[in-house]
């Protein structure tokens, strides 16, 4: 593998030992499940890929050099991508050059862990008197927090893991027919917890799920929430954002997300079906976007399955399905959406209702897990128990009947979205990466 030339702009400095008291200068952030620069909403890509690649390039703003690692998929991959100043992305061969199934990826964390140890070697252009290549490292999901915790012991430096979602958590709220993750998940995330120096939660809900389900010591859990760009998600005049996505005249309410039980998308159907039974005049022009594609590799056939359900419940004709969207481009269909549902059986967060706020829409979420803290019930959106359609069906129909209503809840949407931002968190996790090298230096 060869390294990328230093450009003037982006040269990256050359190290010395630190003292006690100096910064966390250069931190490797394990993500070798998923690459953040794949389109989240499909297959095993979501908020985590969006949570990666913009704390990397906020953090690197504030002056630490990060280096992404995570598995190579394709054979065309460079081995490096700078993805920002100071921000590099590294790809690591294990396994096939090709995607591979979620649940077959243990098999090849032995090489993956190799695989990024050979690779810092390689390329963290260090000085050879400097101890190690980086002075954190920082996984994300229990499939990358293995592979941090084999890095710590190798590089001597602290590990600190976010999960994103617990196996435990998705088990207690399987959707019918779901499969529960699997012991070798729940071992690994148990065995993480016990090792690693702290232990990141989007909430403090998921914090106590950490200490009560995991036994987690609660001394070395951080809360720290994930932020929304709020440069991309502003609002968007509706009928402007309407006419950008050709939907003509019709009002809309949306789902994104990838197309699984587990999201919902079901509920947004049936809700749907719901209200348009409940209330045809008021719903006369009503739709429902779905945004999202498969999860996995499994070649399930979701869109079919939906649309066959969305026929059933009288309302095939008012359902429109789309692939996942860039970024830039969902503020236009969060903004021309009347409210967007997320009904998911639980989130560790859910970013989705935070950019959708963003751009003034309200939400109507399940009342679980991390979207409690994202979305305030009656200020911003609403929140509902369970995951009865007709109880969606009734906001969704509360919204359309009231317009002084839906403009509230839109202002609250933006002030409730204004409290998150990506700078704060990388800040936040600057402040962790510092308190973990200084505890380790003491």
């Amino acid at each position: 593998m060869t390294s990328m030339p230093e450009s003037q702009p982006t040269k990256r400095r050359r190290h010395r030992r630190r003292s006690r008291d100096e910064q966390p200068e250069r931190v490797a952030v394990i993500s070798v499940h998923t690459s953040p620069t794949e389109q989240p909403g499909a297959g095993d890509s979501g908020g985590l890929n969006v949570y990666v690649l913009s704390v990397a390039k906020r953090l690197a703003e504030q002056g630490i050099e990060v280096d992404i690692f995570t598995r190579r998929t394709a054979s065309t991959d460079p081995d490096i991508q700078e993805i920002a100043p100071r921000s590099r992305l590294i790809q690591v061969t294990a396994g096939p050059r090709s995607p591979v199934p979620k649940e077959d990826l243990p098999a090849l964390l032995p090489r993956l862990a190799g695989g990024v140890v050979r690779a810092a070697a390689d390329h963290a252009d260090t000085l050879p008197h400097r101890h190690s290549p980086y002075d954190v490292v920082h996984s994300h999901y229990w499939l990358s927090g293995w592979v941090g915790s084999r890095a710590k012991e190798v590089w001597g430096v602290p590990h600190v893991a976010s999960f994103h979602t617990l196996g435990k958590v998705k088990n207690e709220v399987l959707p019918p027919g779901d499969s529960p993750e699997p012991r070798t998940r729940l071992t690994g995330e148990q065995r993480i917890v016990r090792a690693a120096d702290r232990i990141l939660s989007p909430t403090t809900t998921e914090a106590d799920e950490l200490v009560t389900l995991y036994g987690a010591d609660p001394g070395r859990i951080r809360v720290v929430a994930p932020g929304v760009d709020r440069s991309l998600f502003v609002p968007h005049p509706r009928s402007k954002a309407r006419e950008s996505l050709r939907l003509g005249g019709a009002r809309l309410i949306l789902f994104v997300g990838r197309l699984q039980p587990f999201k919902g998308p079901d509920v947004a159907i049936r809700a749907l079906a719901e209200a348009v039974r409940s209330n045809r005049e008021l719903t006369s022009d009503l739709i429902l976007v779905v945004v999202g594609g498969p999860a996995g590799l499994s070649g399930v056939d979701r869109v079919s399955e939906l649309m066959e359900l969305a026929a059933s419940a009288g309302v095939g004709d008012r359902v429109l399905f789309l692939p996942p969207q860039p970024h830039e481009r969902l503020a236009d269909f969060y903004s021309a959406a009347e409210a967007v549902l997320v009904p998911s059986r639980s989130e560790s967060f859910g970013l989705v209702a935070l950019e959708a706020q963003a751009c003034g829409t309200p939400v109507i979420a399940s009342a679980s897990g991390g979207l409690r803290h994202a979305v305030v019930d009656g200020e911003s959106g609403f929140l509902i128990e369970g995951n009865d359609p007709g109880a969606y069906a009734e906001r969704v129909l509360l919204l359309l009947a009231d317009p002084d209503l839906a403009a509230r809840l839109s202002m609250g949407a933006l002030r409730q979205s204004s409290r998150f931002s990506w700078d704060r968190t990388a800040s936040d996790l600057h402040d962790v990466y510092r308190e973990v090298v200084h505890t380790a230096t003491r």
